[in-house]
């Protein structure tokens, strides 16, 4: 069925084939059909569309306007068409999420999943790392949806949503810190620490904290990664400072505690949900986006070491 007017079809065509009798051919209509068409648009439209022209046609001035809105709405008409094809068959596409490692241990798998069974169709492609790697990468990987801790003020990105998580020592659950209600730094410096190493650390609220209280001779080691730094707690080597999100699977089935550092000693970390600026995601990213907006804040309502005014935004 045509989405548009016959008389704009035949117009269309009339310009594209440069006559009527060739744009009947194409048609396979009489030329007499087509241009009684034309002739009655220029009687509706009360301007000439046409230059005559002993071999052919051209649009006039306001045929070149006329021409643009009906090419306009043919590219409209085949976009829609395909998105209702997309509907009509499971919307299709690529999710690119650059994520803190914290977050994909758990919540960003639990909201993938859940997004699969409406979006079966729909793949994802996973960024992780330190914090700067990831922010950066919503630009140079055109990340669609951004996770990170504790972003800079300056970043070009619309932050949809936040959580705040409590910094703590982790430590194995035999370890004399692991009785502990809370803990200070002081408490912290008489046992060997595992510390992020240098690129971590650099953007991490936790680099004054360390400069000011931890000396050389008490770190054990450094870990690149989350995941480095809890294995080697585990291991017995040391305890570190690890936010709660980084580690509440750990805590919950019993391979690690966790206790918070006494309120005051260091803020708690913004974790922020952020989109490109300016764009409107499609409709699959706005259902995860939604879901990711759940689970942080339903994790930041279950965890300990933070009034419940300071969980999220």
């Amino acid at each position: 069925m045509a989405m548009l007017r016959t008389a704009l079809i035949y117009f269309d065509q009339a310009v594209r084939d440069g006559s009527i009798r060739k744009a009947a051919e194409s048609l396979n209509i009489a030329s007499s059909a087509i241009n009684r068409q034309l002739l009655q648009l220029e009687q509706e439209m009360g301007v000439e569309l046409f230059e005559r022209l002993p071999r052919g046609i051209r649009p006039t001035a306001a045929g070149e306007v006329l021409l643009s809105y009906v090419r306009r709405w043919n590219r409209e008409v085949a976009s829609m068409r395909q998105k209702v094809g997309e509907l009509r068959g499971g919307i299709r596409g690529t999710i690119r999420i650059a994520a803190a490692e914290s977050i994909t241990e758990d919540i960003l798998p639990r909201a993938l999943s859940e997004l699969h069974e409406r979006f079966p169709l729909v793949d994802y492609s996973l960024i992780s790392g330190d914090n700067h790697r990831i922010t950066t990468e919503l630009f140079a990987k055109e990340a669609d949806v951004v996770i990170a801790f504790d972003v800079a003020d300056t970043i070009r990105a619309d932050v949809v949503h936040t959580v705040r998580s409590p910094l703590g020592v982790i430590c194995t659950t035999d370890h004399p810190l692991a009785r502990s209600r809370t803990v200070t730094v002081g408490e912290c410096t008489q046992y060997p620490l595992v510390i992020p190493g240098d690129s971590w650390l650099k953007y991490s609220g936790l680099h004054h904290l360390l400069s000011e209280h931890v000396g050389m001779t008490q770190i054990v080691a450094r870990a690149e990664r989350p995941g480095m730094l809890k294995a080697m707690v585990k291991s017995g080597l040391g305890i570190a400072f690890l936010t709660h999100l980084g580690v509440e699977r750990d805590v919950a089935e019993g391979r690690l505690a966790w206790v918070p550092l006494a309120r005051g000693i260091i803020n708690p970390a913004t974790i922020s949900l952020m989109v490109p600026r300016g764009q409107i995601p499609p409709l699959s990213t706005m259902a995860l986006i939604e879901l990711l907006k759940r689970h942080l804040s339903e994790f930041a309502a279950k965890q300990p070491g933070l009034p419940a005014q300071a969980l999220s935004n």
